[in-house]
């Protein structure tokens, strides 16, 4: 606890004496004086009785405070003077301690404060403070969800529904943190609109609510920054089996460092993990096994924990969408490791089938894949293994990568 400080500023003023006119000569004329600057004087110094007399103390049972205080003092030239209000009491033991320590130990706790002027000291309620944080963060809730509309089946179409993470509402979460920090008598209030925060409450609890905020914006603020390429590989009939990634890895150079996960991946395929830096070289190498189709190369930014949806879609007069969605959210730990929910997904039309009705409608095949990863920034994530036999009995394989970078802040906060 702080005692209030009183401070008193003294204005220096210089008076120059000119030396006495030599006779036969004139008197110089008087230059004007530069402006001395003002010198602060912190009266809230240390005290030789506040900090230099030390005391014990142990009542033996719950003692009102307004008993204690003229303990604390007696012997000294110190008075004190407590509000009426103050009906607080006190048990504890002191030991050795200074009087301003006796009285931060013992008022703080009880919500009171102190206030000294020259050799009074005056105690008090603490009042509460009302302050306002800035919230700058877009208040809407957010869905990867996606729909694939007119799935073709062989007895008529339909239309099935991918879930998948909701965004956080951050400014409800910061609201619960806020709350568990505050006092009795601490209350807040958020407004969407405005992105501001008010809080009211003891000095000390509004330390920890900046404290607090300051950690979750530093935090639900990072960006990062992912180029994606998916790619689709025609094989040849002696890779027919998938694409050998050592064959792949083999002919780059320098041979990049791989690493599998140990992640699940839907629909068979697999991930891993590469240092890339050229990615021409990279397709080169994958055209050694088979016709290399780049279908989409999108780049995103997206900030910490939100789900972000990359999507390129064609649609006919029959609602078919053939697309390539890509659905992912990205958390971004304080050492910059980069964990990522990653789920994409490729739907495109492969044929016609005859309903109950008898119209034809169109058959569509999804090729998707849900994983987690975690990687450093500049690695290159490899999704593939997501196999697809043609109608001219020509297997494909689909590729995606995706190499996500921190976005830095162009300044401070």
């Amino acid at each position: 606890m702080q005692a209030t400080r009183y401070s008193v500023a003294f204005a220096l003023i210089a008076t120059v004496l000119s030396p006495m006119p030599i006779r036969g000569q004139q008197a110089p004329s008087a230059a004007p004086l530069r402006p001395v600057p003002i010198t602060q004087l912190d009266l809230n110094q240390r005290h030789p009785e506040l900090d230099g007399r030390r005391i014990s103390l142990r009542p033996a049972r719950p003692t009102p405070i307004k008993d204690i205080l003229p303990v604390l003092v007696r012997g000294t030239r110190l008075s004190v003077i407590a509000d009426p209000s103050v009906n607080q009491t006190f048990l504890g033991e002191l030991k050795n301690v200074t009087i301003r320590e006796a009285l931060d130990v013992i008022l703080e706790p009880s919500g009171l404060d102190y206030s000294i002027r020259g050799e009074v000291i005056r105690v008090f309620p603490r009042e509460l403070e009302t302050r306002f944080f800035n919230i700058d963060y877009v208040s809407t809730q957010r869905s990867s969800s996606r729909t694939i509309a007119g799935t073709g089946t062989s007895t008529g179409g339909s239309t099935s529904r991918v879930t998948g993470t909701d965004s956080a509402d951050v400014h409800a979460d910061l609201a619960e943190g806020v709350k568990s920090l505050l006092s009795a008598e601490g209350r807040m209030n958020v407004d969407r609109t405005a992105a501001l925060l008010r809080v009211t409450d003891r000095p000390s609890r509004l330390a920890r609510v900046e404290q607090y905020l300051d950690a979750v914006m530093l935090r639900v603020t990072r960006q990062v920054q992912i180029e994606a390429k998916v790619v689709e590989v025609a094989l040849r009939d002696e890779f027919s089996a998938g694409i050998d990634w050592r064959a792949v890895l083999g002919g780059l150079t320098p041979n990049p460092t791989s690493s599998p996960t140990t992640t699940q991946v839907s629909s068979g395929g697999m991930t891993l993990t590469l240092n890339v830096t050229d990615f021409s070289a990279l397709l080169k190498a994958l055209a050694a096994q088979g016709d290399v189709n780049v279908l989409s190369s999108p780049r995103i930014i997206a900030m910490n924990n939100e789900p972000a949806i990359m999507r390129a879609a064609t649609q006919d007069a029959h609602s078919l969408t053939e697309s390539i969605v890509m659905s992912l959210t990205a958390q971004i730990s304080a050492d910059g490791i980069i964990h990522m929910n990653v789920n994409p997904s490729v739907t495109e039309r492969t044929g016609l089938a005859s309903s109950q009705l008898g119209d034809q409608v169109p058959l569509i095949t999804v090729r998707e894949a849900d994983t987690m990863v975690r990687v450093r920034p500049g690695e290159t994530i490899v999704i593939a293994g997501l196999m697809h036999e043609r109608s001219d009995r020509r297997k494909t394989d689909l590729v995606i990568l995706l190499t996500p970078t921190l976005v830095r802040p162009s300044g401070p906060r």
